[in-house]
């Protein structure tokens, strides 16, 4: 969207397109913190099944994979968290930047996370040989 229209073509005044974006950077702030929670449970649950000496090694390998990729998906989601508007208080150009930063930052954090979910899927059904 251009900075100052609307997408229906109308003008937009830059108040009211300054609430928007900083709406939007909050509701990205907010998905952020719940991947750190969904993140968090994943981890107990990873940590959980492997003290289970049961499982085949080829599983524990799969859920210390899936722990690494999660791991991994943290940094994004931290970045993602960060307080940025701070630095250049109403700040229309900055604002639209952070939102498009924290957008880029959550999906990198559900790509991670995904490819760390098929580890654990793998990790957590035994190998049909």
């Amino acid at each position: 969207m251009l900075a100052g229209f609307s997408p229906r073509g109308t003008s937009m005044s830059a108040d009211s397109l300054k609430d928007k974006i900083e709406d939007r950077i909050k509701e990205l702030g907010d998905k952020s913190t719940q991947l750190l929670l969904f993140l968090s449970f994943a981890f107990v649950a990873v940590v959980t099944m492997k003290a289970d000496h049961a499982i085949a090694k080829t599983q524990q390998h799969a859920l210390t994979l899936a722990m690494r990729w999660w791991a991994l998906a943290l940094v994004p989601i931290l970045f993602g968290v960060l307080p940025l508007k701070d630095f250049m208080w109403e700040n229309l150009t900055w604002y639209n930047w952070i939102r498009l930063l924290k957008f880029v930052l959550l999906w990198v954090a559900i790509l991670l996370i995904l490819i760390g979910a098929m580890y654990f899927a793998r990790g957590i059904w035994p190998a049909l040989d």
